[in-house]
């Protein structure tokens, strides 16, 4: 997988909430045909290059981020 085509699936995936200069900068060198796109995913949220997904002003754990998220769209 090239590095852009993980940064387009990441846009898809996130939008525009996403820093993308430093998940280029984490992702620079490693080798990502190692891994698949989840993989890649967990190394980046445990960096916390994610951000705010859910919107609340505060840049929480991914998957806080994700509950919180969720949780917006059905009015929680």
């Amino acid at each position: 997988m090239e590095i852009q085509e993980v940064i387009a699936q990441i846009k898809d995936k996130f939008g525009d909430k996403v820093d993308i200069s430093a998940i280029t900068e984490k992702l620079k060198d490693v080798d990502l045909s190692k891994f698949n796109f989840n993989e890649i995913l967990d190394k980046l949220n445990l960096s916390n290059l994610v951000g705010d997904l859910d919107g609340d002003g505060v840049q929480e754990s991914f998957f806080e981020e994700v509950k919180g998220k969720i949780g917006g769209m059905f009015g929680k």
